[in-house]
C-alpha cells in the first residue's frame, strides 16, 4: 500500500460515508418528527401520487357521509310530518263516521264540521310549512339529488314532486287548500241556484254546498248520464239529501230559489274542470276550503300518505346502508394510504439508531483517516 500526502483516499471515503449517514439520519428525523414517510416528492414520487389520489377519495367519502346523514335527516323530517298528517286524517275519518249517527242534532253536526275545518286547515299548514334547510318538503315541489360517493354520478334521488305528492287537503282529494284556482270551487252567487237543462256530457262531477252561506263547503259527487232534465234533477236530489242531513227544512227544485231555514243563503259551487251550464247566475269568484265527510275519500288519502311514507322509509334504509358502506370504504382506503405515506415508527426508530451509530463511527474513522498522512513524517525522520 502506497503512502500519499496530497491525496488521502481514506479520508475521502470516510467523508463520503459520513455524508451518506448524515443524509439518512436527516430523513429519519424528518419522518419521526412529521409522522409521514413521504415528506417530499423525492422521498417516493410514485407513492406520493398514489397517496394523493387516496386523499381525494377519503375527503370525498367524508363529505359523502355528511351528505347521506343530511338525506336521512330530511327523510325523517318529512316522515314525522306525515305521521301527524296520518293522525289528522284518522281523526277526520272518525268524525265522518260520527257524523252519520242518527241521533245527531243540527248543532252536533255543526260542531263536527267545525273540527273537520280546523283539521283540514292544519293538514294544509303541515303540507305548506314543513321545511328542511329552508326548502318545502310536502307541497309537491321538492326534488333533490344527494351525492353519496367520492365521485360524480354516485347519487340517491329523493323526490316528493308532482300532484300525487302534494299532501294538502286538495292534493289528497279530501278538500281544497285555496292555492289552486284552476280546479277550485266557484261561487254561484248567494240566494239562488238556477239549474237549466243544458248540462254537460255524461260523467262524474263534483259540487260543493255551504249551509251557512260562508266559505266552508262540503263536497258532493254527482254522476250524470247526459244532457237532460233528469240530470238536473239528479243534482237537485243530491243537494237536497245533503240539506236534509244537516237539518234544513227548505229543499230545492229545478229552477228554484234556495233560502235556508236560518235566513242565510245556500251557496253551491262547481268543482269540475269542464264547467256545466248551471244557469245565468254563474259568477266565478275565488276559492274555498272544501271539506269532505266521505269515508272512501279519507281511506284513499290514508293510502296515499302511507304509500309515500313507505317510500321514504325505504329511502332512509338505503341512506343508512350507504352510510355503512361509505364508512367501510373510507376505513380501508385510509389504511392503504397510511401504509404508503405514514411513518412506521418501529422501523424508523431502528433506522435512526443505526444511522446515529454509523454517523458516530464515520466521524471517528474520518478523524483517524485525517491523521494517516502524518506517517510520512516518520519516514523523513
Amino acid at each position: 500500500m502506497g503512502l500519499y500526502v496530497n491525496t488521502n483516499n481514506s479520508s475521502l471515503y470516510a467523508q463520503r460515508q459520513l455524508l451518506k449517514s448524515g443524509s439518512q439520519l436527516t430523513v429519519s428525523l424528518e419522518r419521526l418528527s412529521s409522522g409521514f414517510r413521504i415528506n417530499a416528492a423525492a422521498d417516493d414520487a410514485a407513492g406520493l401520487q398514489i397517496s394523493d389520489r387516496m386523499t381525494s377519495q377519503i375527503l370525498g367519502l367524508e363529505q359523502a357521509v355528511r351528505n347521506a346523514n343530511d338525506g336521512i335527516s330530511l327523510v325523517q323530517t318529512a316522515d314525522s310530518a306525515l305521521a301527524e298528517s296520518t293522525t289528522i286524517i284518522q281523526r277526520m275519518r272518525q268524525l265522518a263516521i260520527q257524523s252519520q249517527n242518527g241521533i245527531n242534532s243540527v248543532a252536533d253536526n255543526a260542531a263536527i264540521q267545525k273540527e273537520i275545518s280546523q283539521l283540514s286547515t292544519e293538514l294544509n299548514r303541515i303540507a305548506y310549512d314543513t321545511q328542511f334547510a329552508g326548502r318545502n318538503l310536502l307541497d309537491g315541489t321538492f326534488s333533490a339529488t344527494f351525492l353519496v360517493g367520492a365521485n360524480s354520478g354516485q347519487t340517491i334521488d329523493v323526490s316528493l314532486s308532482g300532484s300525487s305528492a302534494r299532501l294538502s287537503s286538495q292534493g289528497l282529494g279530501i278538500g281544497y287548500d285555496g292555492d289552486d284556482v284552476s280546479g277550485a270551487y266557484r261561487d254561484l252567487g248567494s240566494g239562488q241556484l238556477i239549474l237549466s237543462t243544458g248540462l254537460a256530457p255524461a260523467g262524474t262531477y263534483k259540487f260543493a254546498t255551504s249551509v251557512d252561506g260562508g266559505n266552508t263547503f262540503s263536497e258532493i259527487t254527482v254522476a250524470l248520464g247526459g244532457n237532460s232534465t233528469s240530470d238536473a234533477q239528479t243534482i237537485v236530489d243530491t243537494i237536497n239529501e245533503q240539506l236534509s242531513f244537516r237539518g234544513f227544512d227548505s229543499l230545492i227544485t229545478v229552477g228554484s230559489q234556495v233560502v235556508s231555514n236560518t235566513n242565510e243563503p245556500l251557496r253551491v259551487a262547481q268543482a269540475s274542470s269542464n264547467p256545466m251550464d248551471l244557469g245565468n247566475n254563474f259568477n266565478p269568484t275565488g276559492t274555498y276550503d272544501a271539506l269532505f265527510l266521505d269515508i272512501d275519500s279519507l281511506d284513499k288519502a290514508l293510502s296515499t300518505v302511507d304509500s309515500i311514507r313507505a317510500e321514504l322509509g325505504a329511502k332512509q334504509n338505503r341512506f343508512q346502508s350507504t352510510l355503512r358502506n361509505l364508512s367501510s370504504i373510507r376505513e380501508n382506503v385510509a389504511a392503504a394510504k397510511s401504509r404508503i405515506k405514514d411513518t412506521d415508527f418501529a422501523v424508523e426508530t431502528a433506522n435512526l439508531t443505526r444511522n446515529q451509530i454509523i454517523q458516530q463511527a464515520s466521524t471517528s474513522v474520518l478523524s483517524q483517516a485525517n491523521q494517516s498522512p502524518q506517517l510520512a513524517l516518520s519516514l523523513l525522520n
